[in-house]
C-alpha cells in the first residue's frame, strides 16, 4: 500500500492562525502475483417473507445461485432463509460441489412475517463457528421489509453488527423494493464493516451480487488504523468523512511550558480496502503559524493494517510533511479541492436525507443545487471522478423533482456509493491510450494459470492499455478461479474507462458463462473482429463524452 499526503495550500504563513485541509490518499496494488486469494466464508441470510413472493424472490434466488458459482472450491458458504421461522437451507460447506447447493437455493419457498434478527443471528453464528483458517467472513443480509418478529430496535441490531465485526464477521445489507427501512440497513452495514445496496427492481439483483462479489473477492487490507501526529499549533477542526476517530492531547512531561509543547494525536478507523483501489481522507486543520515555525515536521502519519493477501501479515507505512513557511499560503492544490468537493457531496447528501425525511423538499433542492453548481464549476480539474459524482447528484435532483416514492432509498444508495469511493480513476496524469490489446489464451485457465494472466494484464494497464480482447480459441475449460480473475480484470479496466470483451468461446466455456450468469456482466463476441467492433464503438462513444 502507498500513502500520499497533500495540503490544500502548500505554505504556512508566519504569525497567522490559518485554516487548511490535509489530504491523505491510499493506493493499493493489484497484487496479481498472489497465487491464491484468502478463502471466503459467505453467509446468505435471505428474507422469504410473503412480500418477497414472485419476481423479487426469483431474482434473488438466481443472483444467489450465481454468487455460489463464482466462489471457488477453497471458499465456503452457509445459507439461511427466514420468515416467521428460520430455515437452515445449507450448513457451512466447502464448495467442492455446487449443484446441490444451488438446487437447495432454488427450492426456497416464501412464508409469513419477517424475523430478520433470527435469520441474521443464525447466519452470524454459523460463520463465527466455521473452522476455516485464514478466512474472510461476511454475511449478506437481504430483506424487503421491516422486522416484524424478534429484535426490532435499530440500536440493538446495530450493536449486533458491531459485536460480530469485532469477532471477524462483517455484514453487508441489501434492501429490496420500497418497504424496508433504509436508515436501519445503512447503520447495520456501517457498524458491521460491510456495504449497503438497494435493489430497485428484480433485474438489478444480479448486478448487486456481482458488485459485492467483486468487492469481497478483491480485498487487500483489513482493520486499517491511521495515526496522525500533529506538530504543536496544528489542531483538527473536522474530518470530512463518517469514519470513527479519536483525538487526544499529548504533552511533553519534561517541558516547563506544556501549553506550547502539547500536540494532538488523531486515530482513525479506516475499515478495509480492496486491491487496485484508491481511497481518500480529508482533514480540516487549524494551524498557528507562530507555533509551527519551530518544528521540522507539520505532521507524521503511521498506518497499520493486516494484508489479506500475505496471510494476514501486519504491515505498517509512514509519511510526514516538512513545514514550509512563507508570506503567502500559495496556490490551492486542485487535487485536494476535488476531494473536498466529493467529501462535501457525501456529507451534503446526508443533510439532504434529513430534509427529505422531515418533508423539507425546498431546502433539500437548494442544498443539492449548491452541490451541483460547485462540482460543475470545478469539473475540469477531474472529469472522471467529479463527472461520476455530478451524474449521481443530477439523477437525485430528478428524483426529488418528481417526488419519487423511493426517494429516501435513492439518497442512501448514493451516499453509500460516495463513501465507497469513486467508481473510476482519473487518468489525466497517466499515459492511457485507446489501442486495443488482444490476448490469445493458451490452454485451460485454472487456479495455477490465473496469476500469470493477472500479471500480464497489470503490465499492459501500466503501459496505458484499458481496452482488451480475450480470445478463448485455445481454451476449452475455465474454473471458478478463472471466473474471479476475469471479474477482477474487468473491474481494473472499467475503473480506467475501458472494457474487456471475450471472444471465440467454445460450448464448454459457454456453459460455464451460462451457469454463472457472466453473460449479464461481461461482454462476449462471437469472434475477434466482432469484439473489436464492440470496443471501437465504445471508444468512439467515450471520445464523444470527452468532447
Amino acid at each position: 500500500m502507498q500513502i500520499e499526503t497533500k495540503l490544500e495550500y502548500p505554505n504556512i504563513q508566519k504569525d497567522v492562525v490559518q485554516e487548511n485541509h490535509l489530504l491523505l490518499r491510499f493506493r493499493t496494488p493489484p497484487n496479481p502475483k498472489v497465487a491464491e486469494r484468502k478463502p471466503l466464508v459467505i453467509g446468505l441470510a435471505i428474507d422469504k417473507s410473503w412480500s418477497m413472493k414472485g419476481d423479487k424472490m426469483e431474482a434473488v434466488i438466481e443472483a444467489s445461485s450465481a454468487l455460489v458459482n463464482w466462489l471457488t472450491r477453497n471458499d465456503s458458504v452457509a445459507i439461511i432463509a427466514y420468515s416467521a421461522d428460520v430455515q437452515l437451507i445449507q450448513p457451512i460447506t466447502h464448495l467442492t460441489e455446487k449443484i446441490s447447493v444451488t438446487d437447495k437455493i432454488r427450492n426456497i419457498q416464501v412464508a409469513t412475517s419477517t424475523n430478520l434478527s433470527g435469520g441474521w443471528l443464525t447466519t452470524l453464528k454459523a460463520l463465527v463457528s466455521a473452522k476455516v483458517p485464514n478466512a474472510y467472513k461476511r454475511v449478506l443480509l437481504l430483506t424487503d421489509g421491516n422486522p416484524t418478529l424478534g429484535i426490532k430496535e435499530k440500536e440493538s441490531l446495530v450493536q449486533i453488527a458491531k459485536d460480530h465485526q469485532t469477532l471477524g464477521v462483517s455484514t453487508t445489507t441489501i434492501g429490496v423494493g420500497n418497504d424496508f427501512n433504509e436508515e436501519m440497513l445503512v447503520e447495520i452495514a456501517k457498524a458491521g464493516g460491510g456495504n449497503f445496496y438497494y435493489i430497485e427492481n428484480p433485474e438489478s439483483a444480479s448486478d448487486i451480487f456481482f458488485e459485492e462479489f467483486g468487492d469481497i473477492g478483491a480485498l487487500y487490507a483489513q482493520a486499517i488504523d491511521i495515526e496522525v501526529n500533529f506538530a504543536p499549533g496544528v489542531k483538527l477542526k473536522n474530518l470530512l468523512s463518517e469514519h470513527s476517530y479519536q483525538v487526544s492531547e499529548e504533552f511533553d512531561e519534561f517541558s516547563g511550558d506544556a501549553k506550547n509543547l502539547s500536540h494532538q494525536k488523531l486515530n482513525i478507523q479506516f475499515g478495509d480496502l480492496r486491491s487496485d483501489d484508491i481511497r481518500s481522507l480529508v482533514l480540516g486543520l487549524e494551524i498557528d503559524g507562530n507555533l509551527v515555525q519551530n518544528d521540522k515536521h507539520l505532521f507524521g502519519v503511521n498506518v497499520s493494517y493486516y494484508n489479506l493477501l500475505q496471510n494476514n501479515q501486519l504491515e505498517t507505512i509512514q509519511s510526514s510533511s516538512n513545514v514550509s513557511l512563507d508570506k503567502s499560503k500559495g496556490k490551492q492544490d486542485p487535487d485536494v479541492l476535488v476531494e473536498i468537493l466529493i467529501s462535501n457531496a457525501t456529507s451534503g447528501i446526508k443533510k439532504i436525507s434529513e430534509f427529505v425525511k422531515h418533508g423539507h423538499l425546498d431546502e433539500a433542492k437548494s442544498l443539492l443545487f449548491t452541490l451541483i453548481s460547485d462540482i460543475n464549476t470545478n469539473k475540469h480539474f477531474s472529469p472522471n471522478a467529479l463527472g461520476s459524482v455530478l451524474g449521481r447528484l443530477q439523477a437525485l435532483e430528478a428524483k426529488i423533482s418528481e417526488r419519487s416514492v423511493d426517494l429516501g432509498k435513492q439518497i442512501y444508495k448514493n451516499s453509500q456509493m460516495f463513501v465507497r469511493g469513486s467508481e473510476s480513476f482519473d487518468t489525466k496524469n497517466t499515459n492511457v491510450h485507446d489501442e486495443i490489446f488482444t490476448y490469445q489464451t493458451i490452454g485451460d485457465i485454472d487456479l495455477y494459470k490465473c496469476p500469470e494472466i493477472k500479471l500480464l494484464m497489470e503490465e499492459k494497464i501500466a503501459e496505458g492499455f484499458r481496452y482488451a480482447i480475450f480470445d478463448f480459441t485455445s481454451t476449452f475449460h475455465i474454473d471458478s478461479s478463472a471466473i474471479g480473475t476475469i471479474i477482477q480484470i474487468v473491474g481494473w479496466l472499467r475503473k480506467r474507462g475501458g472494457e474487456l470483451v471475450v471472444s471465440n468461446i467454445h460450448d464448454s466455456v459457454k456453459k460455464v458463462f451460462e451457469i454463472t450468469r457472466l453473460y449479464n456482466h461481461i461482454r462476449v463476441a462471437e469472434n475477434q473482429e466482432l469484439a473489436k467492433e464492440v470496443l471501437m464503438r465504445l471508444i468512439y462513444a467515450n471520445s464523444g463524452d470527452k468532447a
